[in-house]
């Protein structure tokens, strides 16, 4: 049986990698604020988006730290491949902390209204 003329090129081998889609999620997760302020201000009744403000907050509490240990791993294997930009970092520590502002509003909104709340 003869062999495939075909050959592999870099790009081909590393479609699988998850440094070939590392700025996706932290695009999702830079849209995150911008998402929930709009679900807000189309809102209709105001105290159902008191409850969307606050579940929201309450979704960072588990998911900023799962999205820590992400960006962390996904800085690594850019590093180790050499594909870590100034860019990349840039946008890495940006998408990080507007959803870590954002927590910090909740919990600033929770510590001074928890007998409201």
């Amino acid at each position: 049986m003869a062999q495939s003329d075909e050959t592999i090129t870099l790009d081909e081998k590393d479609s699988q990698s998850p440094i070939k889609g590392s700025l996706l999620i932290p695009s999702i997760a830079l849209g995150y604020v911008p998402f929930v302020i709009i679900l807000l201000i189309f809102y209709d009744d105001p105290l159902d988006g008191f409850g969307l403000y606050l579940f929201s907050g309450a979704c960072l509490v588990l998911l900023l730290p799962i999205y820590a240990g992400y960006l962390l791993q996904i800085t690594r294997q850019r590093r180790e491949n050499n594909t870590l930009t100034t860019f990349v970092v840039i946008f890495y520590i940006i998408s990080f902390i507007v959803p870590l502002i954002w927590l910090l509003m909740y919990a600033w909104f929770v510590t001074n209204f928890n007998g409201i709340v």
